[in-house]
């Protein structure tokens, strides 16, 4: 039979006497697992009611079971102060920002894809303590229309925070012919530039879908025809450049043999991989992404973790093979 007494005892002096297991142990003559489970007792009975003060407390239980369901090691989820595209992405550049002074290691490699979302997050990211790092990019990014990829200065933003040193990709990201990536890969500096992307030890990037909106339509890599052809084949999601179905695999072989990035497996190896995305136009890409497993950190707004939430149950925990 529980003594309530002593469990009530316990939990005061634990919840309100700010004493640790440790010191309730010697001062009530116990053993420490004896105080820490009489502290799981008071719970399962109800002496002690738990309840979280917060306006975060929502977007913390978000976070909490898209982690659980997806396997995800930390979920970011925002909540952006209006309903603009501006706004939610503000909002998610300044949680990039906070995610990468806290995550980013001494001597780290940091890869960076280029997109808008991860551009906020680099205008926001403020000088912080030298760290050693070097950043590449993890795709072409040499430009193709007036609107620009801006990835030269994302990589260089985030090097300068971290006082580390930078690594650019300038090549085009899609080239015409697979013979002419097989070209540019024979010269040294591109062939290191990938290696180091490989070699990264945090990937930060965005995700986008397969529409008129998304930057690689913008910024002209892809036109109406490669577009149609992209969801005819079942694309819903692009990565670096590289386009997925629902299942998180790759589509059109022959337009990624085209493609000059790393590759979405090789995003699997590293210590983080963090995808920055919002937007219920993207639920569908983030969806085949976690299915994919091509991240182990989301970061994203409330509406958009809500959606994925609501459809969880058709996209399995992903298994990393």
């Amino acid at each position: 039979m529980d003594n309530i007494k002593l469990l009530t005892k316990i939990a005061t002096l634990y919840y309100k006497g700010g004493l640790n297991q440790q010191e309730i142990a010697d001062r009530l003559g116990l053993s420490r697992q004896t105080t820490g489970r009489a502290l799981k007792r008071a719970l399962d009975l109800g002496i002690v009611v738990i309840n979280i003060q917060s306006n975060l407390e929502y977007s913390a239980e978000l976070e909490y079971k898209l982690e659980s369901i997806f396997g995800l090691s930390e979920v970011i989820v925002v909540t952006p102060p209006a309903d603009s595209e501006e706004a939610v992405k503000e909002a998610l550049g300044n949680a990039g920002a906070a995610f990468l002074e806290r995550r980013v290691q001494p001597n780290d490699i940091i890869g960076i894809s280029w997109s808008s979302t991860v551009l906020q997050c680099a205008m926001q990211l403020q000088k912080t303590n030298p760290r050693n790092v070097t950043v590449v990019q993890l795709n072409g990014s040499m430009d193709r229309t007036s609107y620009s990829t801006r990835a030269e200065f994302i990589v260089e933003r985030i090097a300068q925070a971290f006082e580390g040193k930078t690594l650019g990709l300038l090549t085009p990201m899609l080239v015409d012919d697979r013979s002419i990536k097989t070209s540019l890969l024979r010269d040294s500096k591109i062939a290191a530039t990938l290696q180091l992307a490989n070699d990264a030890q945090l990937a930060l990037f965005g995700v986008g879908n397969v529409s008129e909106q998304s930057s690689l339509y913008k910024t002209g890599y892809l036109d109406a025809v490669m577009l149609e052809k992209l969801k005819k084949s079942g694309a819903v999601g692009e990565i670096c450049g590289r386009f997925y179905n629902r299942q998180g695999k790759i589509c059109l072989p022959e337009m990624d043999e085209r493609t000059i990035a790393i590759e979405l497996n090789d995003l699997k190896n590293k210590r983080v991989s963090a995808a920055i995305a919002a937007g219920l136009n993207k639920v569908e890409a983030i969806l085949g992404m976690l299915r994919g497993g091509f991240c182990n950190v989301l970061i994203t707004s409330e509406e958009t973790a809500t959606a994925l939430l609501a459809q969880s149950n058709h996209f399995p925990t992903p298994t990393k093979t």
